[in-house]
């Protein structure tokens, strides 16, 4: 027991000092005064266990002085007044006389109980209980530690002041108790939750946190602790932020066709669905769905590229786009290989070739494809194209291009003549001079050398075709009929002459009459009658005009074309000469006989002369 030191009055008015002092011993003597004006106080004070001074108490008169001993006191008569407790002499008031009256004293920071008994007081609640005992500092603690004895501190979850210890008759505890992170104070977040994996945890005031699993995690429940607290248990394991939003639409506030993906932990992915677009890929938190917008439909080809790309790249493929997340894959018209193919907007998975596929074989062939028309022609000219048009020698329909799953067409395909609508003639056999065009039949022609002319041999094209080369060169139309009489007719005695480009004329040989001289192209040889040997000299006048007009000539025929022209008996100088029935011209003269040899004389007399003189010189 600590060391108390009081001091009881001898005199009232006049204070005599008495020490006690107060061990931990089981009893003590001490000697005090025993009259106090006309009080007699304890004469003897004894200490009992625990914590008690026991003596005779006496009545003293109202009035006296005071005693100060630090000690409480409990005046115990054999009345059936309750036991009272008192501070002499202030409560002692009452006179008794009775010899077995005692008063008893407890020490400080006990109290004296109904049976006689000191126990140790609880100075936090004799000061008014944790607040109030420590000086009204808020979030402050007040914990009993012993006889009159206190310890006033922050409470749990609160610092900012040291403890302190204090009896029961001081409060002066004083400062700030402010809260504290209890998450903190324990080791942060999860180690302040029990080192859970993905827990939160929350200081919630003094003294006061909550553990619970991080968003996007669920397991345990809101658990609250005390900071002095660190017992808790289980497992928190991801959640579907998704699910757990409402999935899809509802996890992406409400925004129709839109489509929710978890994204991990505490995350998820909110975006138009495939098929949609107008909201931008936007990333949430599992507790928050703050995001607007409108998912519209898309063209599934178009987002894909279009057509080729949005099938898989296929040559010659098509897309359709065929409402919300479809679209669909197949050869364009007039091309196969692929069948039609359903994709949604986001698969472009899709494998194969569109190989072309002839147009007029898919409409049954040249008439079929072609309208029936009759008379007509097909040509395929690639993906999803062929061409009708009339047959070659044949006109009336255009040119006609149709798609392949197209056949109205309409018209008549009459025969045409290959040469007129080659240009005719010339032109209709490659622009050679003197060519001849010949139409013979539905699309053929025969292209030759006009009649007189050669070079080129007799050559059958189509009516589309003008490939011929060469040269039509004029030839003898006697020859080219053999010749002679039979160029002619075989008319004996007749002749030919060619005049040129398909000309020749016949006639009655000179020194033959009978058939007028006629013209024949080559190709003809009606010349007919018959040709009469003339006399040569009548048909030349007669006399010297059938010997050129020489005088003293005279004409005898010889036969077939055949005449002499001689001098006349007694005439000399031109010599026998033989003309055919045509030749007129004859040069000479028809002399005398006498005077030829007179004249040759003379001649001859002349030349000596000149002879003889030429050499004298």
């Amino acid at each position: 027991m600590p060391e108390i030191e009081g001091t009881l009055p001898t005199q009232m008015g006049q204070m005599t000092s008495l020490t006690f002092l107060f061990l931990n011993l089981p009893s003590i003597t001490g000697i005090i005064p025993t009259e106090v004006g006309q009080l007699t106080l304890l004469n003897q004070i004894h200490i009992k266990e625990p914590n008690q001074l026991t003596g005779e108490c006496w009545p003293f008169p109202a009035g006296a002085g005071t005693v100060s001993v630090g000690v409480a006191f409990k005046c115990g008569c054999n009345s059936p007044t309750p036991l009272k407790s008192c501070i002499p002499p202030q409560d002692c008031e009452t006179p008794n006389t009775a010899a077995a009256d005692k008063c008893i004293a407890c020490v400080d920071g006990a109290d004296l109980t109904n049976e006689d008994e000191c126990e140790d007081r609880n100075g936090c609640t004799a000061n008014g209980g944790d607040v109030a005992a420590c000086g009204n500092v808020a979030n402050s603690v007040c914990t009993d530690v012993g006889l009159n004895l206190r310890t006033c501190e922050c409470s749990l979850g609160s610092t900012g002041i040291l403890p302190q210890n204090f009896t029961d008759d001081s409060n002066t505890f004083s400062g700030e108790c402010y809260d504290a992170d209890g998450c903190t104070l324990n080791g942060g977040q999860i180690a302040g939750c029990g080192n859970i994996s993905n827990t939160l945890c929350a200081n919630n005031g003094p003294n006061n946190r909550t553990c619970q699993c991080a968003p996007g995690y669920q397991g345990i429940p809101v658990t609250t602790l005390a900071d002095d607290d660190n017992t808790i248990s289980g497992v928190c394991e991801d959640v579907d932020g998704c699910t757990v939003n409402g999935g899809d639409v509802k996890a992406c506030g409400n925004i129709a066709n839109s489509v929710c993906s978890d994204s991990g932990a505490n995350y998820r992915t909110c975006q138009c669905a495939p098929g949609y677009q107008g909201i931008p890929v936007t990333v949430l938190t599992d507790d928050e769905n703050t995001i607007s917008g409108v998912c519209e439909d898309v063209d599934g080809c178009a987002v894909n590229g279009g057509d080729v790309e949005a099938c898989g790249n296929i040559t010659n493929s098509v897309c359709s786009d065929n409402g919300l997340n479809n679209r669909t894959c197949q050869c364009a018209t007039g091309s196969e290989g692929i069948p039609v193919t359903t994709l949604a907007d986001d698969d472009n998975t899709i494998s194969g070739v569109c190989e072309d596929i002839d147009g007029c074989s898919l409409n049954g062939g040249d008439v079929k494809a072609c309208g029936n028309i009759s008379n007509s022609e097909c040509s395929d000219n690639g993906l999803n194209n062929r061409t009708c048009q009339c047959a070659p020698g044949y006109r009336g329909i255009s040119v006609t291009t149709l798609a392949d799953n197209d056949n109205t067409i309409s018209g008549v395909c009459e025969d045409v003549d290959g040469c007129t609508v080659n240009g005719g003639d010339t032109k209709a056999c490659g622009n050679i001079a003197n060519s001849v065009c010949s139409d013979t039949g539905v699309n053929n022609r025969t292209c030759e050398c006009a009649t007189g002319y050669q070079g080129i041999p007799v050559t059958v094209l189509t009516d589309d075709n003008n490939t011929i080369s060469g040269v039509c060169e004029d030839i003898d139309g006697c020859a080219w009929n053999g010749g002679g009489i039979e160029a002619c007719g075989n008319v004996s005695n007749s002749v030919c002459s060619e005049n040129g480009a398909n000309s020749r004329t016949c006639q009655c040989a000179v020194g033959y009459y009978g058939v007028e001289a006629q013209n024949f192209t080559d190709d003809k040889n009606e010349f007919s009658g018959e040709c009469v040997d003339i006399d040569g000299c009548k048909l030349n006048g007669g006399g010297i005009e059938a010997c050129g007009n020489i005088k003293n000539s005279e004409c005898q025929d010889n036969g077939l074309n055949s005449r002499i022209c001689k001098c006349a008996p007694g005439y000399i100088g031109l010599e026998e000469t033989s003309l055919e029935d045509a030749e007129t011209e004859l040069v000479g003269e028809c002399l005398a006989s006498f005077l030829l040899f007179s004249y040759l004389l003379i001649l001859s007399f002349l030349f000596s002369f000149f002879l003889i003189q030429s050499r004298n010189h």
